[in-house]
């Protein structure tokens, strides 16, 4: 990351780009539009500056099993992504009625139950999913100790399904007596999914509201109530909060390769995501009218993944003070202040352009003196999906860094049109 001097850029930051008509003119979206017409008679200029001082990617640093949803891929030797799902309170005796609390000695019609999440999916025939015993006193932290385990002597159960089964959950089968084994003590789940050519599909976790169950009747008597079982994790024992991230993750055994470090990356495993800092004129920032404000980006090619890949990015504006002076922490205390969102295919390249008035009308509301001025990209799949966008920085040549483009007026508005 560098910093630019406001000496440096005195020169070049403002090229009036042109004139145009005032609100009549026709505009391709309204997103980035939240003053738009407020004057009816007053000249809109549009210009384009250089405002950014600072641009650098930070890890999204999210924590381990904070995503959404995770990831089931193997794309060759590019991608090697598996799953863990704990359940750590395997109850050693059921209730068959008031009276009378068996030990569990028999297990019967045992399943594990994913959500599945489609959206991005690659199933192009059929899908391998593996279960395997994966405890372990190992760190969850420890990638390599826990990818160790998926052994054959530890699989549990496999089943093979077509890609029509893939619509809102699948099951698997466990074998009962991997359940009573562990009765009493807990039953950690590794889920690999393998296939012909490039997979791969996302299960939701508990952060989604919905994570695995884990089905099976403890008698015979059907009238007695079926034990089902949400992910759960014991420890760490004095963080509830790791704890209950850690009832299910992603585990990344091979991640695919990272973007160069001159570059800003956005997405990609582990997540990366993009800080930049703005130094914006006082009549902009204060008191013009903003009718369009459009951050253009040149994207930089990444063919290390699939040509009908895609990643969506999107701007969130920097909450953090100036007194937060690390870059990686403040690129996450962030809001959400945009309805844009830039899709591209990461082996694509060329100019690309988001929408971000709404980010500049937040900017109004704080203080520069407190809060700087700084917005941070990610991706709407951070931490789930391997795919990521690389643009060029401020350090790249002068047609290739990040610019701001603003439609304006300084008119006073008389009132809504």
């Amino acid at each position: 990351m560098r910093f630019f001097s406001a000496g440096a850029r005195a020169a070049g930051m403002l090229s009036i780009m042109g004139l145009t008509a005032a609100c009549t003119e026709t505009l391709d979206t309204s997103v980035g539009c939240p003053d738009l017409c407020s004057n009816q008679l007053g000249v809109i200029e549009t210009i384009t500056i250089d405002p950014v001082v600072l641009d650098t990617s930070v890890s999204a640093a999210t924590g381990l099993g904070t995503e959404l949803s995770m990831l089931l891929a193997s794309r060759g030797d590019t991608i090697d992504s598996r799953a863990v799902i704990r359940f750590d309170s395997i109850p050693e005796r059921y209730i068959k009625s008031p009276t009378d609390t068996p030990v569990v000695s028999v297990v019967d019609s045992a399943r594990l139950r994913l959500r599945i999440d489609t959206v991005g999916a690659k199933l192009p025939g059929p899908i391998l999913v593996q279960a395997y015993d994966v405890n372990t006193d190992a760190p969850d932290t420890l990638t390599s100790a826990v990818a160790a385990l998926f052994t054959p002597d530890r699989l549990i159960a496999s089943k093979t399904f077509a890609p029509a089964d893939f619509k809102d959950s699948i099951n698997i089968e466990i074998p009962g007596p991997a359940i009573v084994a562990r009765r009493g003590q807990r039953l950690r789940i590794g889920l690999r999914a393998t296939g012909q050519g490039s997979i791969q599909f996302r299960i939701f976790s508990v952060e989604a509201g919905g994570g695995a169950l884990l089905y099976f009747r403890a008698d015979k008597d059907t009238t007695v109530r079926p034990i089902i079982l949400g992910p759960s994790s014991r420890t760490p024992t004095n963080q509830a909060t790791i704890a209950f991230s850690l009832s299910d993750y992603t585990l990344l055994v091979k991640g695919p390769p990272p973007g160069p470090p001159e570059a800003l990356n956005v997405g990609g495993l582990p997540a990366r995501r993009v800080y930049m800092r703005f130094d914006v004129p006082s009549f902009i920032g204060d008191t013009a009218q903003i009718v369009r404000a459009t951050l253009l980006l040149t994207q930089r090619p990444d063919r290390s993944g699939e040509v009908a890949d895609t990643v969506r990015v999107l701007a969130n504006v920097s909450l953090a003070a100036k007194s937060v002076t690390d870059i990686s922490r403040a690129a996450q205390i962030t809001a959400g202040t945009t309805l844009d969102t830039l899709k591209v295919s990461p082996a694509d390249s060329g100019l690309k352009t988001l929408e971000v008035a709404q980010v500049i009308a937040l900017w109004r509301s704080q203080s520069a003196e407190q809060t700087p001025r700084a917005l941070v990209l990610v991706s709407t799949t951070e931490g789930q999906a391997p795919t990521q966008a690389r643009f060029f920085s401020i350090e790249a040549a002068p047609e290739l860094r990040p610019r701001l483009r603003i439609s304006y007026s300084t008119r006073k508005s008389r009132g809504l049109p």
